[in-house]
């Protein structure tokens, strides 16, 4: 997207545009607010890791057969950012799937995204 906010700001400048919108124009787009636990982390790839693991299937046993039950209950045991690294942490070395931390942020980062909304 940088880009072509910068060849939009080029174009303006020619023209002189550019002067009249002032110098609060951005150069670029505001990024969604991220936890800085997420930061860097690959959503995509952690819904894969979440699927290939079965972890909905794992929740939705616990859950009563309802997976997201885990995540949503008024009783959840998840109130932040730090807390969410944690127990997906702590689900990971329970069931000795053999995962990077980068791949447990991932996964950790896809439930804040879904379910959690941590900023």
């Amino acid at each position: 997207m940088i880009r072509p906010m910068r060849q939009m700001r080029r174009a303006l400048a020619t023209c002189g545009l550019l002067a009249m919108l002032g110098a609060a124009w951005p150069l670029a787009q505001v990024a969604e607010a991220v936890p800085p636990q997420f930061v860097g982390a690959n959503i995509a790839q952690g819904q894969k890791y979440y699927d290939n693991l079965k972890c909905a299937a794992c929740h939705a046993q616990r859950m009563m057969g309802s997976s997201s039950a885990m995540y949503t209950r008024a009783d959840r045991k998840v109130h932040n950012p730090q807390q969410l690294m944690a127990f997906t942490q702590m689900c990971v070395t329970q069931l000795n799937h053999d995962l990077f931390p980068e791949e447990v942020k991932d996964i950790a980062a896809y439930l804040n995204q879904t379910y959690y909304k941590f900023k």
